[in-house]
């Protein structure tokens, strides 16, 4: 009889599709542990402009690889070093009894532990029984929602945020490379593109950026995958789905 692989729980989708807030409902009521699968929110100090969940948003449930990488450093953390990572933390969550979640939008990240990638031409070998949740709601509902986080993480203070890391050390190639919100920022400070101009280049790049992720999150299993469209039957659906999972 083969060996049953462990469970774990996959919230993916859409930027701005409200990943953040349901995986918290949900990790709450299963007891659950969240695995950040972000590939900017590993940096410390880009917290305004990755949208990174705060510590009171986070209401007590226990988060990992968030702020592990130090950009002065301008190293690259690849989707082989969150894999290690994300296995071990993983492994470490179910030894203490607990539900690990792997929520984000980096589809890469969440691709290379459902497939168990292999590096260096080895095969993949998946090592979980993975439910995938995938939040995909209509560009009616996430463009609003786009709109108005824009303008709240200016008014947060994303630009001084951005200047902090420059002047700690962070290059401006390694912040260009980093794409979206923090190239913008860079060309924003520097006097290349005026509010108005930041404004309606970030919105647009952002849409295309979500387009990109529709086409990507299309190719998921379909066997593991369960896409929600509507941010009003989100806890309601995930949380039976994950119930009848889990049994």
């Amino acid at each position: 009889m083969a060996k049953m692989k462990p469970k774990i729980v996959v919230i993916s989708g859409l930027t701005a599709s409200g990943k953040t807030a349901l995986s918290i409902l949900l990790a709450k009521q299963f007891n659950a542990e969240i695995i950040s699968a972000d590939s900017r929110q590993v940096y410390r100090g880009l917290d305004i402009g990755t949208a990174k969940i705060t510590p009171d948003e986070m209401q007590g449930v226990p988060h990992h690889c968030l702020d592990i990488v130090d950009p002065v450093t301008n190293t690259r953390y690849s989707v082989g070093d969150f894999q290690r990572d994300a296995y071990r933390i993983i492994d470490e969550i179910i030894a203490r009894g607990k539900v690990p979640f792997l929520v984000g939008g980096t589809g890469l990240y969440t691709r290379a532990i459902i497939n168990g990638y292999g590096f260096d031409e080895q095969p993949n070998q998946p090592r979980y029984d993975v439910l995938q949740i995938c939040l995909t709601p209509p560009k009616a509902v996430i463009a609003p929602k786009v709109q108005q986080r824009n303008e709240e993480r200016v008014a947060q203070g994303m630009f001084e945020e951005t200047k902090d890391l420059l002047a700690r050390g962070v290059s401006t190639d390694f912040l260009y490379k980093l794409g979206l919100e923090y190239r913008l920022n860079v060309r924003y400070l520097q006097g290349e593109i005026d509010l108005a101009t930041y404004y309606d280049e970030l919105y647009h790049q952002t849409m295309q950026f979500i387009k990109r992720q529709r086409t990507w999150y299309r190719k998921e299993d379909v066997n593991c995958t369960h896409y929600l469209t509507d941010p009003q039957d989100y806890y309601t659906t995930a949380s039976q789905l994950i119930k009848d999972f889990l049994a």
